[in-house]
């Protein structure tokens, strides 16, 4: 499992390409570095989980948050490209990580598909951490799996400095995620992130 400062050098580097064909090649390298320096500042705000999922859903929140106080506070772009431009790295690192590593779309294929790797999974969501990811047990019929999280830590901690207009882009790589699954189609109606009350994940088999 990647640190928050790993995943942060990761995407500055899979999304490099994309900072420099936006911002051009000095202001990009004025980003890599500028982004270091906003990580450390967090740094010590980042909370200890030590529940391993909540780590590793946690961890690309203070690299994205880092990213935007680079890009808004200090190289003076605006928000929205600011975000933007964000996730256009995000993705750039997301496809990278996908090409290196395609046997982990299969593994969680056959968690989505075997009932006793779900209800594990599951039961391992349920686990509670004080500040952690709330997860709660949804019923629905016609789910593989269905829950809802009540608490997000990236939320909070996206709040916390000001900025919670970070959390959407990385909620809406649960869809690219879920594209490595097959036919498996995730169905989501809102996200704590966008202002809703719960994070409604339903992953269901695709209609052919």
């Amino acid at each position: 499992m990647s640190s928050p400062s790993e995943r942060l050098a990761q995407i500055l580097t899979e999304g490099r390409y994309v900072a420099i064909r936006e911002l051009g090649e000095e202001s990009a390298a004025e980003l890599h570095t500028r982004a270091k320096e906003r990580y450390l500042a967090l740094e010590e705000t980042i909370p200890r989980f030590r529940s391993s999922m909540n780590r590793k859903l946690f961890e690309l929140g203070p690299p994205v948050l880092a990213m935007y106080q680079a890009l808004h506070d200090d190289l003076g772009v605006d928000r929205a490209p600011a975000l933007r431009l964000i996730e256009d790295m995000l993705l750039a690192f997301h496809r990278e990580q996908r090409s290196r590593s395609p046997l982990l779309g299969a593994a969680m294929d056959v968690v989505f598909r075997l009932k006793p790797a779900r209800s594990l999974l599951l039961k391992s969501m349920l686990a509670r951490e004080p500040g952690g990811f709330r997860f709660d047990r949804a019923s629905d019929a016609g789910a593989l799996l269905a829950f809802d999280v009540r608490e997000c830590p990236l939320v909070t901690f996206a709040r916390r400095h000001g900025a919670p207009e970070v959390v959407p882009m990385i909620c809406r790589l649960d869809d690219l995620q879920v594209r490595a699954l097959h036919g498996i189609e995730l169905r989501r109606t809102g996200t704590l992130g966008m202002g809703a009350e719960r994070c409604d994940f339903r992953y269901v088999m695709a209609k052919k």
